[in-house]
């Protein structure tokens, strides 16, 4: 087995930065390589990073040098860039959403197995110290009985009806960008499929949803999400309990997580103290994994993603937003 694995990132744009300055921390790992579908836009990027190799796409799907690659492009290019890493032996992690459906995320799911390479959509919510401290917290019986999740996630975007967000054509719209986050959230922390979906959703006159509500029903316990790309949101999540109540501030790339009983009291606060944002830690968990010759993450597995995009088509399904491309 070897002792370490070859990185490389595809694409060279802002999370691309982040994931590169995080990656400084991970053990067993080396950054060796960045693509872009402009080469020299790689070679800047590689230049920055001191990587010793820049690639177009098709280079680095060829490459010999290169073991793992973390797909950092917008989510409509995920399908066919995580196809052609898997078809060439490479070990995959890619960014949120995986997919735009589940019958793309399945395919994906089987040839990952097939050709016995690592794959794992990079929900990095879930490897953060605060997160993993409210699901010790539940796990105790802290606040007892999960009753209630609560999460939404919502920025104010431009409105510029030409640009990503707003074309239904680059699969645009807040679900698959920030959606993504509470559903993923939700799934953590009742780790079954719900039993019931109901959405409702606000379209654009360009036909992707600018905000979007999800109620859906695990068993006992009610989840409640929404996102939004029109206004800011508290962007924060609750898990509500029978004994009292976990709340999580900026959940999605969480800093600290506080443990309320049922009167409002505060019990106890954790604060991470990490000096990264935070990517370190799914990158080493993936880094770790692929040097066990695994072919899936037990924290983030297949099965997870593929709720996760179940999940989004009933929603999609029943707010009316269907993308050309599917």
């Amino acid at each position: 087995m070897p002792d370490k694995v070859r990185w490389a990132i595809l694409g060279a744009g802002k999370i691309a930065h982040s994931f590169a300055q995080d990656f400084t921390v991970v053990k067993n790992a080396e950054l060796v390589a960045v693509a872009s579908s402009d080469k020299s836009r790689a070679e800047t990027f590689a230049k920055e990073y001191n990587l010793p190799l820049a690639y177009s796409y098709s280079e680095l799907y060829d490459s010999n040098d290169v073991d793992a690659v973390y797909v950092a492009t917008t989510h409509n290019f995920h399908y066919e860039q995580c196809i052609q890493c898997l078809k060439h032996g490479k070990n995959v992690l890619c960014e949120k959403p995986v997919t735009l459906n589940d019958k793309q995320f399945k395919e994906l799911a089987r040839l990952s197995q097939e050709k016995k390479v690592f794959l794992m959509e990079a929900m990095w919510t879930y490897f953060l110290p605060p997160v993993l401290k409210a699901k010790q917290w539940l796990q105790e019986g802290r606040i007892g009985n999960l009753k209630v999740v609560e999460a939404v996630f919502g920025f104010p975007m431009e409105k510029n009806f030409t640009g990503r967000m707003y074309n239904i054509e680059l699969a645009g719209g807040a679900l698959l960008d920030l959606g993504v986050y509470p559903v993923a959230f939700s799934q953590y922390f009742t780790n079954k499929k719900p039993d019931s979906i109901t959405a409702s959703g606000v379209l654009t006159a360009t036909g992707v949803d600018e905000r979007t509500g999800m109620i859906l029903q695990f068993g006992d316990t009610t989840a409640s999400l929404f996102c939004s790309m029109v206004n800011l949101m508290a962007n924060k999540a609750m898990l509500y309990g029978e004994k009292g109540y976990i709340e999580i501030p900026e959940f999605f790339k969480a800093a600290s997580v506080s443990l309320y009983d049922d009167h409002h009291n505060l019990l106890e606060k954790f604060e991470d103290e990490r000096t990264t944002k935070g990517y370190n830690y799914e990158i080493q968990h993936a880094n770790d994994a692929i040097l066990q010759g695994k072919t899936e993450s037990e924290i983030m597995p297949h099965s997870k993603s593929d709720e996760i995009q179940e999940i989004m088509t009933e929603v999609r399904r029943q707010i009316g937003l269907v993308y050309p491309s599917e």
